[in-house]
């Protein structure tokens, strides 16, 4: 059985964890900071995807039931760390927690985790924008300075009057320079 989905608007958590006195004092601070909390356990196969906080107790096992391709999460992952240390360290990495919480768990520790996890992902989720952004800024560039080349080499006109000749096709075409450069440099290759 699925839990409950959390509406949008709300922060919600779900915490994935073995019932036991920890897990009480785990459950009340979460509440008392997070709008929902849903504490799903055992896990059967992939954890569920629509939650902005997930607090999970560490096993070798979890990167599998992880609902995300490592480095690329959905929701800020709080690790919780069992009380004798005992734990693979690379397994731990390959997680990419944004957060640990180690046993026994106190509350201002659980309080700055949560604090620290929501913006930890915030972060790493801007910095992937924007090295998306700068990857089509560079292919863009490229694109037009392949197509000048295509237009060069075919018109026998300087770089200039290539550039020109690009973004007068564009403008008639309502396109942007780079994505009419793109499809320039698509269809010379198709006809080599």
């Amino acid at each position: 059985m699925s839990p409950p989905r959390p509406e949008s608007d709300q922060v919600s958590a779900l915490v994935v964890a073995e019932r036991d006195e920890q897990l009480t004092l785990l459950l009340r601070e979460v509440r008392r900071n997070v709008a929902q909390v849903v504490h799903l356990f055992p896990v059967t196969e992939r954890l569920p995807v629509e939650y902005d906080i997930i607090l999970a107790d560490f096993s070798p096992a979890l990167l599998d039931l992880l609902p995300w391709v490592p480095g690329e999460a959905t929701a800020a992952l709080i690790m919780l760390l069992p009380e004798n240390g005992s734990y693979p360290l690379k397994k731990l990495r390959d997680c990419c927690p944004d957060a640990v919480l180690h046993r026994p768990f106190q509350a201002a520790a659980i309080q700055t985790s949560l604090v620290l996890a929501r913006s930890q992902f915030h972060f790493i989720r801007r910095l992937r924008s924007r090295i998306t952004r700068l990857d089509e800024n560079i292919k863009a560039v490229r694109d037009i300075e392949r197509a000048k080349i295509i237009i060069m080499d075919g018109g026998r006109v300087g770089e200039d009057e290539a550039y020109a000749y690009l973004r007068s096709r564009a403008m008639e075409r309502r396109m942007t320079v780079a994505s009419f450069a793109s499809h320039l440099v698509d269809s010379h290759q198709l006809l080599r």
